[in-house]
């Protein structure tokens, strides 16, 4: 009560019966004070009261009104240290929210924030909100994927708002008020705000301004569609097969409810029995028969016809639509993810989950490989060429591109998909039994003229492993739930036990090199030319397979992946093999073994092997990086850990040979 006391007399925040509104514009702070230490709304991710290495100062070197403003940016791969928290009074779920603020972001540079479900920070994600170096502006949530894309200016001020109709779900964007576009998401719970600047990040924040209003009346019998799922996000030509979720923000529990939904001159209408929809629960109402994904803009309707066999009392939520514009892919193009994941880390069940989805959705099109490091799936070669491609666990990379959380590969797959390939592959096997030797070929037939060092990597990915040892125990901060919900593992353990675990898309070998084959095509190839290429892999006694696909990538002189290509090892032996140039693999990089001491470690960490080290890397138990040390040393190196709190963290070294990670603790 008595923050709220001080609020009130400070007057950014108003309460009124059913609505409270904020404004801040900075101006009654003076120049490099820390915004939460002054404030009595603001706070930091680690603490109410400021202070630390995570609030941010107060400038007066740029601001849209007034002075003043706050300005963020971040030279650390794992971003920050800023770290700043706006909460909203509470979490709402119904109702009418509207955030707004202005934003400079400087060209090249890039900008991000997010809203959180939960009043503690880190126990769901509404959305995360990326202004990238391109003028992209996308917004995607870690258990759907990408929701909005759009544009937004760099070098100037602009005013973005937010608007929510939380009943139904739908949003709005705006900036300098003209309408983006709306969209769904998946959550529909907010309860603050987080600045945070990701490396590469330098933007400044003013007038920042929110407004909630609750819904004027409770009704006994009030259903709500909050959702339409599983009809967004697919290329034109998808089969899918629509769910409806409802809400029931009414008083009486929901037993039975009809559904209409049209789409495309189509309707249907429908009616779900035996349901048990309680106050303030959802749940989803599956369609039964599949409909197709249109090209072109279609606007999908769904409408609560009924609600336990009568009318609903309050009509305004009962009807959602949202605008299907499905993106028509390039012809004989496959676009590549690699996600960084590991058993040891804790949020790397995201990475699985994202993974899956985009299978699910893009079944024929997105190959998915996941890159296991320091546990029993890792292949030391793949590893060691991702671990410089990326900021922390988890991680992913669409077609060799920049580094997003693996939630986010959505926008940058929808961006890959549509360019035209300038090269498609052919693939045909021969498996060997008894050595248990696979051999490839891989026909390339060039679609348009190219010139310089396009390279090509062939690979095997496997999916359906199991284990029995600990190292095949997945780590899971999912578990319980609080963490939000997580594809099933926030009903799972922690860790999950091996014998639980089933891991999906498994990078197992990768040929010649993580960079591939050099100027693969000679220094140039004219349109219709065709290469053939063989490798040969061993495959291992305790791999499958009859559930593994060879993955073929077609690398331009950028090295982004142009086009990719899989197709199951089963598949590949009834294709006609043709002898071609045979690719020597690069040896598959042994795991260097180096030793750790002190641990517990006070100021320095002594790291021993007898290798040239390339980079050592200290991330904490999620994951994330913390800092970075380059050498080229023998023998023993130390490096200095007297920043680092007290805890338990991970020292990765790389080598010419490989990459390998320990544990140790601080004290």
């Amino acid at each position: 009560m008595k923050k709220q006391i001080l609020l009130l007399a400070a007057l950014p925040i108003i309460f009124s019966a059913n609505a409270q509104t904020f404004s801040d514009d900075f101006e009654t702070y003076t120049a490099g004070e820390f915004i939460a230490q002054k404030s009595n709304t603001w706070e930091t991710w680690t603490s109410k009261t400021g202070g630390g290495a995570d609030d941010a100062k107060v400038v007066n070197n740029k601001a849209k009104s007034g002075s003043n403003s706050l300005y963020f940016s971040s030279t650390v791969a794992a971003g920050g240290p800023q770290d700043i928290i706006l909460p909203f009074g509470g979490q709402y779920t119904t109702g009418d929210f509207t955030l707004g603020m202005n934003l400079f972001v400087e060209t090249g540079k890039s900008a991000y924030f997010n809203f959180q479900e939960q009043t503690v920070a880190g126990k769901g994600y509404t959305f995360d909100v990326y202004f990238e170096t391109t003028g992209d502006l996308s917004i995607t949530n870690t258990k759907t994927g990408l929701v909005f894309s759009g544009k937004f200016p760099h070098n100037q001020w602009f005013n973005l708002n937010i608007k929510s109709f939380l009943n139904t779900n739908t949003w709005e964007i705006l900036i300098d008020n003209i309408s983006q576009g709306t969209f769904q998401n998946g959550s529909y719970q907010i309860a603050t705000m987080d600045l945070f600047p990701l490396q590469g990040s330098s933007f400044w924040v003013d007038d920042v301004t929110y407004e909630y209003t609750a819904p004027a009346s409770t009704f006994t019998k009030n259903a709500a569609i909050s959702a339409i799922n599983d009809v967004l996000g697919y290329l034109s030509g998808s089969s899918v097969v629509p769910s409806i979720q409802i809400r029931n923000i009414g008083t009486e529990t929901i037993t039975e409810a009809e559904i209409k939904i049209s789409y495309n001159n189509q309707t249907e209408q429908l009616t779900f029995s035996g349901l048990n929809i309680a106050k303030n629960t959802a749940t989803l109402l599956k369609w039964q028969n599949p409909w197709t994904i249109a090209a072109g803009s279609n606007t999908f309707i769904a409408e609560i016809v009924s609600v336990n066999q009568s009318s609903d009392e309050n009509n305004l939520d009962n009807i959602k639509q949202i605008t299907v514009d499905p993106v028509v892919p390039a012809t004989d193009k496959m676009v590549i993810g690699e996600e960084a994941t590991g058993t040891w880390c804790a949020w790397c069940p995201r990475g699985a989950v994202s993974l899956k989805n985009m299978d699910a959705k893009y079944k024929g099109y997105f190959q998915g490989i996941a890159i296991h490091n320091n546990d029993p799936m890792e292949d030391y070669t793949w590893d060691a060429g991702l671990n410089n491609k990326i900021s922390g666990y988890p991680s992913a990379i669409v077609d060799r591109g920049s580094d997003v959380d693996p939630s986010a590969m959505d926008k940058d797959f929808l961006k890959r998909i549509v360019q035209a390939p300038k090269g498609v592959f052919y693939s045909a096997a021969q498996w060997n039994s008894v050595t248990r030797e696979l051999k490839v070929c891989l026909k390339t037939t060039i679609k348009s003229d190219i010139s310089g060092n396009y390279k090509l990597v062939c690979a095997l990915v496997e999916d359906s492993v199991t284990g029995t040892s600990s190292g095949y125990n997945q780590s899971n901060a999912y578990a319980g739930g609080s963490n939000g919900v997580m594809g099933g593992f926030e009903l799972l353990a922690n860790p999950v036990p091996a014998s639980k675990m089933v891991y999906d898309h498994v990078g197992r070998y990768i040929s010649p090199s993580f960079n591939g084959l050099n100027n693969a095509y000679g220094s140039s190839a004219k349109q219709g030319d065709t290469f053939i290429h063989n490798f040969t892999f061993p495959v291992n006694a305790d791999w499958n397979f009859n559930k593994m696909h060879i993955v073929s990538m077609f690398i331009d002189p950028s090295g982004a992946i142009d086009n990719g290509f899989s197709i199951a090892t089963t598949e590949a032996l009834n294709n006609t093999f043709v002898t071609g140039t045979e690719v020597l693999a690069t040896k598959n990089l042994a795991k260097p073994s180096f030793k750790v001491t002190p641990s517990p470690a006070h100021e320095y960490l002594t790291i021993s092997l007898n290798e040239p080290i390339h980079l050592i890397t200290i991330m904490n138990v999620n994951g994330a990086i913390i800092q970075t040390n380059s050498a080229s040393v023998s023998g023993e190196t130390t490096v200095n850990i007297s920043s680092l709190t007290p805890g338990i963290y991970l020292v990765s070294v790389q080598t010419e040979n490989g990459l390998s990670t320990r544990k140790f603790i601080k004290e």
